[in-house]
């Protein structure tokens, strides 16, 4: 809860130091790396904060139990990262995003296979539903009215890129599991 009012107050700063904040990737290129992080962290309006952060609770409410709240801050900066620097790496057509949608791709990943992990069918349900939706994005672009209702463009390769995000921290998380087996 103190993380989503976090962005919410982050929502309040003024129209340049928000900005300021925002994935830029000229702005990266020129070493202002914090712009990894805070990208996730500002949104485009209350509207489009608004959709993040009820997705971020529905998250906590269904996911939480797997882990810690330090698991989770972790998996959610695991997932940020991995999403702006997919978009920095992987994607030079996308020079500005922002919201944290990417990371709450890869949150979604992280709570299905946690599920199966603990042996609930339904997991895989969800991974294969989230896998076909990110499927959609890269080929058609972003899903049916999205875009309408942040407004703006949608950054569906920041989703790929959180989800891949996801899967590295499962898969990193799964290893240390081992090594302290």
């Amino acid at each position: 809860m103190g993380f989503a009012l976090l962005l919410v107050s982050l929502q309040f700063l003024p129209a340049e130091l928000h900005r300021n904040l925002w994935y830029a990737r000229d702005a990266v290129a020129g070493g202002e790396y914090w712009r990894l992080l805070t990208g996730n962290l500002v949104h485009l309006g209350w509207r489009h904060l608004a959709l993040n952060v009820g997705a971020l609770l529905l998250g906590i409410w269904v996911f939480y139990p797997a882990r810690t709240p330090v698991g989770w801050i972790l998996a959610q900066l695991v997932c940020s990262l991995v999403s702006t620097l997919g978009l920095y790496l992987f994607s030079p057509e996308v020079f500005w995003c922002v919201g944290m949608s990417g990371a709450l791709h890869g949150l979604l990943v992280i709570g299905a296979l946690d599920w199966i992990r603990q042996g609930d069918r339904f997991g895989w349900v969800l991974l294969l539903i989230w896998i076909a939706k990110l499927g959609w994005e890269q080929l058609n672009g972003a899903v049916p009215l999205s875009t309408e209702t942040i407004g703006s463009t949608v950054v569906t390769d920041a989703h790929l890129w959180g989800a891949v995000g996801g899967f590295l921290f499962a898969g990193g998380e799964s290893a240390v599991r081992k090594l302290r087996a």
